[in-house]
């Protein structure tokens, strides 16, 4: 009897000693499937890379624009170059239907200098300027003419201010009044649309005072040091323009004694110079080529006659020009059937054989007035 006990104890034991071993074999070679490794590589289960990663950390380097639009960290193509730097234009979208992007919508302190007049440009440590930071992407391509159109005389009129920031192309330049209001603003609208701006500072005319530019007037008759105080009035008015633009400015811009200490105060705060060419016997341009500062002249306004039909043929006059010198700017004001002429004018010039350029990438391209 002990003997049967004793060996059905032991067989007892094996069968258990096999259940319990078989259950902890199946626990640990056993994993259920989940829903998110299924079928799926390792490799695949974290997609960001380190430079994915460092990219998406990286802070945008505009603010967000004003007015709810869309801020331009996200919306601009990635292909689309730096401020200041050349467009590869392989890839350009239709002229009719590019925007450049890439203008800091907020202006640089690292180009700002605090003073009683406000800020005014400077030249970064680094040597960065307000002429490349702040100028639409660069369109490089050569194969077509190029023109240039700056439409100035905005800030005073907040309609037609609007409508030339919402309406007109984006290489079409803006310039704005040192008399304007709200210039702040108004800037950083334009440069969310991709414009570049320009600072219009008033000169004397031959007919003076007359004529009257206004309190900010540089004049022929005063001396350097007070043209210069009311030039640093003028240029901390508001910040994030590329140059400036005479307004008026025929007996000013005619005299070199007068204009010449002018265009060293520009250069040496790293801004362009256009010159209007309110007299045929200006001499802005040729001064800022001879110093070797960025400059381009205007080769006529479109609208001296605001009659639709004769805005068209000055604009055709402007085609005319680039046709045979390559390179044209026209300048115009902010009326409203200026602002429809050109916006109707750019919709087909490239099938005319041209390329609406912004005026930053003309410079120093012109041939000067003889």
């Amino acid at each position: 009897m002990p003997s049967n006990l004793n060996r059905l104890l032991i067989a007892w034991a094996t069968s258990l000693i096999l259940v319990v071993g078989g259950v902890l074999l199946m626990e640990a070679t056993y994993t259920p499937p989940g829903p998110d490794t299924e079928d799926q590589p390792a490799s695949d289960q974290n997609t960001d890379t380190p430079d994915d990663q460092a990219a998406t950390a990286q802070e945008p380097l505009t603010a967000n624009p004003p007015n709810g639009a869309d801020d331009p960290a996200t919306t601009s193509p990635t292909n689309i170059p730096a401020p200041g730097q050349l467009a590869e234009t392989n890839n350009l979208p239709s002229q009719a239907s590019a925007i450049p992007q890439g203008l800091p919508i907020q202006p640089l302190q690292d180009l700002m200098e605090q003073s009683n007049d406000g800020p005014l440009p400077k030249i970064a440590s680094d040597g960065r300027k307000s002429y490349d930071m702040y100028a639409a992407p660069r369109i490089s391509d050569r194969s077509l003419s190029r023109i240039a159109i700056l439409v100035t005389d905005l800030g005073k009129k907040s309609r037609n201010t609007k409508r030339a920031i919402d309406d007109l192309p984006a290489n079409v330049s803006l310039g704005f009044s040192v008399y304007g209001s709200n210039l702040h603003e108004w800037g950083q609208q334009a440069r969310t649309k991709g414009h570049e701006v320009f600072l219009a500072v008033p000169m004397e005319p031959v007919n003076y005072p007359q004529n009257d530019p206004g309190p900010l007037t540089l004049l022929t008759d005063m001396s350097t040091r007070t043209n210069l105080s009311l030039l640093r009035s003028s240029l901390g008015k508001f910040s994030g323009y590329a140059g400036v633009v005479n307004y008026m400015g025929s007996r000013f811009t005619a005299a070199p004694e007068s204009i010449r200490p002018i265009l060293d105060e520009l250069k040496r705060r790293g801004l362009m110079f256009i010159d209007n060419r309110d007299s045929r016997y200006s001499r802005a341009a040729s001064q800022a080529q001879g110093i070797n500062m960025p400059w381009a002249v205007n080769n006529g306004y479109v609208d001296n006659n605001l009659d639709a039909e004769n805005i068209a043929i000055q604009l055709n006059e402007l085609e005319k020009r680039a046709r045979a010198q390559r390179t044209a700017l026209g300048m115009a004001r902010s009326y409203p059937v200026t602002i429809q002429a050109i916006k109707v004018w750019a919709a087909t010039l490239e099938e005319r054989g041209f390329v609406l350029v912004p005026v930053t990438s003309i410079a120093g391209q012109q041939a000067l007035p003889r």
